[in-house]
């Protein structure tokens, strides 16, 4: 009788933990990041708090030379403690997590970025404090789910747990940052995935503002980010002006990415070491800086500057009109953001674009006061809304962008607001082909990002990953005969046929030659060339989205693997192998086969008997320092020991069990057996 079914491993109470335990990084990750960024204002500028008054403050001499010296010392600290050679962010985190290369995180290389940005931001860079945050956060997050013994195919969601915790710790919004994960990240909404990103999120948001209410006050920015004044009621007709808000922040996003592309391309030119195009990038933004220190930071201060009760402009800017003043923020924000990242500063792109979206909101409804006064009543609403407005463009992920612009502000009287331009946005971003903003860069490596988990799976495995390498073949040159007798010994339907290299020509198949098997008058009149025929075939490396095509036609059983070099058959894919690989990694089920991964990544699906599993137990305690032959544990478990993992210093390595071999402490054992002895034993299934 098959015993109770349990519950998936994402809603089993470890889990939870392991999501719990990311949520911690996080927090304390973003919580250290913003008191050293703080502290370095302080070291700096002498002044805490507003980053835009205490530029304010300072000479403009001092404004020119301040963002020189600290791409100066980021340069130093991105290229001096690490070999890496490019800025690390969000897409780097996309990358690694939707192709399922999440143990490639790198702590040192991000550990020296995070740095980097430090010194970057706390002295004019332009760009956002999440990048580092998230980077840092879901590459701790990963390495603490491998030292915990995670799957290494669940890396990618405590990869996506770190990313929620990084945003959540960054802006206060726990919601908003699980949807960012979950939409933008991880491209899945599954109930299984949104419980442990959620519990990452929230507990991450719970550690940064417990700093922040705490004793340190003044060093961190406490819940909401963004402090918004009484709105008065909107008039209905007042909607068209959303709508049409939402569609100039996706062409103001459009000009900002191309801006940045530009920017990185015309940086790549200068024919001088990376390393030294950080500090030419600085002395750029020195001479924006000194008339207009606005565009220092993410944008946080520069937006909290405008959504003010009244905003009071000085130096040469006293007497502008307001709506010039928003307009020449803007083109500066873009070119300040496109100089720093094109120029090699590490930071993040989700604040900056929440400026370029407040000035655009801004612009549109000081436009709409001027023509209708009587329909806007205050500009500042645009602004708020604006901030969705772009960062739905830039990411395509409207229901994110409400959610957290509803959560960074704690405004519930914009939602319908907030939803009709979000929307507006996301539409017009499609319209027009706009690529997310962490998609962009991506594309342009020519990485190829899937969406939805059924196009990741299809994507990311190869046909190495599922082939058979046992082929049945023959030569061309092989009598009917022998064709016959082969047939009979190995009972395929496809019988494959090789020159003298063993380079593939064709198929015979059975059901073409089975009226003449009984045939003993062909002999050796007929060989395999004359009964073969040809046939599509694929290489090892080719994904699976781009061989299902193959299996549309309903006469193909099996796909033959061919080397692209040689010619040579190297494995077959069969249809059975295919649906099961497709329902191992997209609904992680175990169903009558097991998976196998190599040492060289290979992957192999073995035929099960129902009720049966292959999975990693702890070493029984009554089994150390026994041989295996001494704890007779065939008899009692019902289970074969596969492969014994030992555990030295944090190393692993396996060895093929012996009899005499001996069971340590911290081994684990790669068993095959029944399904409900495996879970007495704690093995996974």
């Amino acid at each position: 009788m098959p015993g109770k079914r349990r519950a998936p491993w994402a809603l089993r109470p470890k889990a939870f933990l392991f999501a719990a335990g990311v949520g911690i990084i996080g927090g304390l990750v973003g919580t250290l990041f913003q008191m050293g960024r703080s502290g370095l204002q302080r070291l700096f500028m002498g002044k805490g708090g507003s980053l835009i008054e205490a530029a304010l403050g300072l000479e403009w001499w001092q404004r020119f030379l301040l963002p020189f010296t600290g791409s100066i010392a980021a340069a130093l600290l991105a290229y001096g403690l690490t070999r890496r050679r490019k800025a690390q962010g969000m897409a780097d985190v996309m990358e690694a997590v939707t192709l399922k290369q999440a143990r490639n995180l790198s702590i040192r290389s991000t550990v020296a970025r995070a740095l980097s940005s430090l010194a970057l931001i706390a002295t004019g860079g332009s760009v956002g404090r999440e990048g580092p945050i998230v980077y840092l956060s879901a590459s701790i997050g990963t390495v603490f789910a491998r030292l915990a013994r995670i799957s290494p195919s669940r890396l990618g969601l405590f990869s996506g747990c770190g990313v929620a915790a990084g945003l959540s710790a960054a802006y206060y919004a726990p919601f908003g940052a699980a949807l960012f994960a979950m939409e933008v990240v991880l491209g899945n909404f599954s109930a299984q995935i949104l419980g442990l990103v959620v519990v990452a999120s929230v507990t991450a948001n719970l550690v940064a503002q417990g700093f922040a209410e705490g004793p340190f006050q003044g060093w961190m920015k406490a819940s909401p980010m963004y402090e918004l004044p009484t709105f008065p009621e909107m008039e209905p007709a007042a909607y068209l002006i959303f709508l049409l808000l939402g569609i100039a922040a996706a062409f103001t996003v459009w000009v900002f990415i191309k801006s940045l592309r530009e920017a990185e391309r015309l940086f790549s030119l200068i024919p001088v070491s990376p390393m030294y195009r950080l500090p030419m990038g600085g002395l750029l933004l020195g001479v924006i800086s000194i008339s207009m220190p606005h565009v220092w930071g993410g944008g946080h201060d520069a937006v909290n500057f405008i959504l003010q009760e009244s905003v009071t402009l000085t130096g040469v800017w006293t007497g502008l009109p307001l709506w010039e003043f928003i307009l020449l923020l803007l083109v500066a924000k873009i070119v300040a953001t496109s100089i720093t990242i094109g120029a090699g500063g590490s930071g993040g792109l989700f604040t900056p674009n929440i400026l370029v979206g407040t000035c655009v909101g801004m612009a549109v409804g000081l436009g709409a006061e001027a023509l209708a006064p009587g329909l806007v009543s205050d500009a500042r609403v645009f602004g708020v809304v604006g901030m969705a407005a772009g960062l739905a463009a830039a990411t395509q992920a409207p229901i994110m962008a409400v959610f957290f612009l509803a959560e960074m502000t704690q405004e519930t009287q914009l939602l319908l607001p907030l939803v009709l331009a979000c929307l507006a946005a996301s539409v017009t971003a499609r319209h027009i082909r706009l690529d997310s903003i962490y998609i962009a860069p991506l594309r342009r490596r020519g990485v190829q990002i899937p969406e939805g988990i059924e196009e990741t799976a299809l994507m990311t495995t190869r046909v190495r990953d599922i082939m058979r390498e046992s082929v049945v073949w023959v030569r061309q040159t092989a009598s009917f005969d022998m064709i016959v007798s082969m047939v009979r010994k190995a009972r395929k339907d496809s019988l494959y046929v090789v020159d003298e290299h063993r380079k593939l020509v064709g198929v015979i198949r059975l059901h073409d030659i089975k009226n003449y098997l009984a045939d003993r008058n062909l002999g050796d009149a007929v060989i395999a060339a004359d009964l073969t025929v040809s046939v599509p075939h694929a290489g090892p490396d080719q994904t699976l989205a781009e061989i299902l095509e193959y299996f549309d036609d309903p006469e193909l059983h099996e796909l033959a693997a061919v080397d692209p070099v040689q010619g040579r058959i190297v494995g077959v894919v069969d249809r059975r192998d295919l649906l099961t690989a497709l329902s191992v990694e997209v609904l992680q089920t175990q169903q009558l086969r097991a998976k196998f991964v190599e040492h060289e990544g290979a992957q192999h699906y073995v035929e099960l008997k129902p009720g049966y599993a292959v999975s990693r137990i702890p070493a029984p305690k009554d089994m150390v320092g026994k041989s295996l032959a001494d704890t007779n544990f065939r008899v009692r478990t019902g289970l074969t020991v596969l492969t014994i993992v030992h555990s030295t210093n944090g190393r692993e390595t396996r060895i093929q069990p012996e009899p005499t071999t001996i069971i340590h402490e911290k081994d684990a054992l790669i068993v095959m057996g029944p399904i409900e002895s495996i879970r007495k034993l704690g093995g996974r299934v």
